[in-house]
């Protein structure tokens, strides 16, 4: 994924800077600045959070009820 779709679809789902999104699901912000391109892992969660969005749901809400445990 390109960074500005990435941009657009967390602005979208409604975070206010790359950085909220990136303390919510666990990296540096700053590491965003290193990527050219979004890995697929942070893009799928980025898809998930507009997902949420768009149904009433929060991102937080759907990862409490996954369980996912922090490593």
């Amino acid at each position: 994924m390109k960074k500005a779709e990435f941009r657009r679809i967390i602005k979208t789902a409604g975070f206010s800077s790359q950085g909220e999104f990136a303390e919510l699901v666990g990296i540096k912000a700053n590491t965003f600045t290193t990527y050219k391109k979004v890995p697929s892992h942070v893009a799928r969660i980025a898809k998930l959070s507009l997902l949420a969005r768009d149904n009433g749901a929060s991102l937080e809400e759907i990862t409490s009820k996954l369980r996912i445990e922090e490593v």
